[in-house]
């Protein structure tokens, strides 16, 4: 199941401009993000729409109505990602997690855009090995 796993996360990362973009056939990723750059000076937290993707959902709130602190935060360890914490493009929304309900975690949890759209590209990527 390891190796499974690794080979489809390997393939995502060619997709992760496409798919990361709210509304990729109107807009994509500012500033974007290209399949073959070697650098990961703007992936993860270091891009601002990656940075709120990954934003445990928590502080989604926070990251949308400060998203310069909270990403600075976030690329400082003082809000810290771990594995307890779900990331806000798990939950419904656009930009991710904006409609986070604290009293309802629940609600629109599993239905965010981005879950959705590798959801359907992980069964498809096993007929391209």
């Amino acid at each position: 199941m390891g190796q499974a796993r690794s080979d489809d996360a390997s393939h995502l990362k060619n997709c992760v401009a496409q798919y990361a973009a709210p509304d990729p056939s109107d807009k994509g990723l500012e500033p974007p993000i290209y399949a073959d750059n070697k650098s990961r000076a703007l992936l993860g937290v270091n891009h601002p729409q990656l940075a709120a993707m990954l934003c445990p959902i928590k502080h989604a709130k926070a990251y949308h109505e400060d998203p310069k602190k909270v990403q600075a935060e976030l690329q400082n360890g003082v809000i810290r990602i771990h594995s307890a914490a779900w990331p806000a493009f798990i939950y419904e929304g656009t930009p991710p997690g904006k409609d986070f309900d604290p009293d309802n975690v629940q609600e629109g949890f599993s239905k965010g855009y981005y879950l959705k759209r590798v959801s359907l590209l992980l069964p498809y990527q096993q007929h391209l090995m």
